[in-house]
Parts: structure tokens; C-alpha cells; sequence
């Protein structure tokens, strides 16, 4: 009996201290940053690169995203952010994000999980963690894009766009299967066959 209520006491204690710690408040934000200054592909042309330098003042946010989030930590436009230089292109890169609201320091901490590459453009995705540092909110998942586009073939002028959400991006659109799409043939030959025999009678 002293055993159970030294377990139920212990059980009790835990609880309250990780109650005490948590404060369920996730972080919602969506922006989209632009740079001021040059991009550099490493191989010289970006859809072969394995990574892009950053040479200019910063990067800023020059639009703030509303669908679907409420941003909770009051980001504003024209704020200043810092990223990896150069950030990876490649499956698994890791890429650092931070960011200053007031005197708090938000750190994203992500891994690229999709690389894709379409005629003289290169886009990246990658998710990760955003943490306030402070436990005033809650670390969140959050999703990064970046799209890349050099203008006149190799060597020419980069362009990019970047895009930040605690808002997971939509899924890409479903394309069915090859055998799906036979069978579905298949299903509509024998109905064809189905009907002109009808037809015969």
C-alpha cells in the first residue's frame, strides 16, 4: 500500500512539472524574403549547382502571409533575416534561419527534402523547426521554399524567391499509376464490348 501511494505521489509530480513547462502555444507565421545583392551558383550554372552564395546588403521580408496563419510574433515587412551561406541544393542539406521580433531570437533549424530542377530554374523545399529560444512559445514545425531562375543559361543573372509557413505547402497534385490507368482502359473496353453486343441483339 505505501508502495502505491509513494507511485501515485511520484506519477503526481512529473505531471505538474512537465505542466509547469509547457506552454502550448504554437508559433504561426507565413512570409515571403527577397535579397538585395548577387547570387552565385557554385558550378556556375544553377540547375547542375550544388549550392548558392549570397553576396549583398540582406535579405527582407517583402510580403507577410495571412492564409492560414496569424503571425503571433508580430513579424513585420522590411524585417531583416540572416541565412546559410550558400545554402545547399541538395537532398539532406541543412539550412539556418534566424530572424529578431523586439529583442526575441527565432532560429529555424531545417533539411532540404525535395529537389527539383526544370529547364534554367532550381527549386528547393525543406521543413524543419521553428524556436523562439525563450519558451515563450512552443518550437513549431516550419516549411521553406526557395526557387532559383538564372536568365540567360549558365553564368547569367539569379533570381530568387523565398517563402517561409508554419502552414504545411499542398500536397502535389496526384497522377495515377500506370497500371491503374490500364485497368481503368481495360474497364472501359469490356463496357464498349458490353454494349455493342447489346446493340447486335
Amino acid at each position: 500500500m505505501k508502495t502505491f501511494k509513494a507511485l501515485k505521489t511520484a506519477i503526481a509530480v512529473v505531471a505538474m512539472a512537465a505542466a509547469g513547462t509547457a506552454s502550448a502555444t504554437a508559433i504561426s507565421v507565413g512570409f515571403n524574403f527577397i535579397g538585395f545583392g548577387n547570387f552565385t551558383a557554385d558550378t556556375g550554372d544553377i540547375t547542375t549547382a550544388n549550392n548558392v552564395s549570397f553576396s549583398g546588403t540582406n535579405y527582407q521580408i517583402n510580403s507577410i502571409d495571412t492564409i492560414g496563419t496569424t503571425n503571433n510574433i508580430g513579424v513585420t515587412l522590411g524585417q531583416a533575416i540572416s541565412l546559410t551561406n550558400p545554402v545547399p541544393l541538395t537532398l539532406g542539406g541543412l539550412i539556418t534561419k534566424t530572424f529578431t521580433v523586439g529583442s526575441t531570437l527565432f532560429t529555424e533549424t531545417l533539411t532540404i527534402d525535395s529537389v527539383n530542377s526544370s529547364g534554367s530554374s532550381k527549386s528547393i523545399t525543406a521543413s524543419g523547426i521553428i524556436d523562439d529560444g525563450a519558451g515563450g512559445l512552443d518550437p513549431t514545425t516550419v516549411y521553406f521554399s526557395a526557387a532559383y531562375t538564372q536568365n540567360g543559361g549558365p553564368s547569367g543573372q539569379i533570381n530568387v524567391s523565398f517563402n517561409n509557413s508554419t502552414v504545411p505547402p499542398p500536397p502535389p497534385p496526384s497522377v495515377p499509376e500506370p497500371g491503374s490507368m490500364a485497368l481503368v482502359g481495360l474497364a472501359l473496353a469490356g463496357l464498349g464490348l458490353t454494349a455493342r453486343r447489346r446493340a447486335a441483339k
